[in-house]
């Protein structure tokens, strides 16, 4: 029984081997490969997927242009909430951890 391996690497099975149970007919646009799985099941792979088919020359993304330009604006609008300086002593600066707080209630040997 011959295996093929699917290598589209945005497809959930990407890296995994497979007996090929049927391949259709090249003649009527064969675009699925059958394989078995788990020995009881048969999955239908995309032939492009597969090993079959030499590989694209360009990787595929599953981002789109407007996804992209989406997360350049919000990340954009994040700098701004964020700054890239932070005061590091006075009332702004963050307390150490493992110092007692004014809130903490647990109770301490020191007081």
């Amino acid at each position: 029984m011959t295996e093929i391996e699917v290598t589209d690497p945005i497809h959930p099975l990407f890296g995994r081997r497979f007996p090929v149970r049927s391949i259709g007919a090249p003649e009527r646009g064969a675009i699925n490969v059958l394989v078995v799985y788990r020995d009881y099941m048969t999955l239908r792979i995309p032939l492009i997927a597969t090993n079959l088919v030499p590989p694209r020359s360009a990787m595929p993304t599953k981002l789109t242009f407007a996804a992209v330009t989406e997360l350049i604006t919000l990340a954009e609008q994040c700098e701004a909430l964020c700054p890239s300086h932070q005061v590091m002593s006075g009332s702004d600066c963050r307390p150490i951890f493992g110092s007692p707080s004014a809130t903490d209630s647990r109770p301490s040997s020191k007081r």
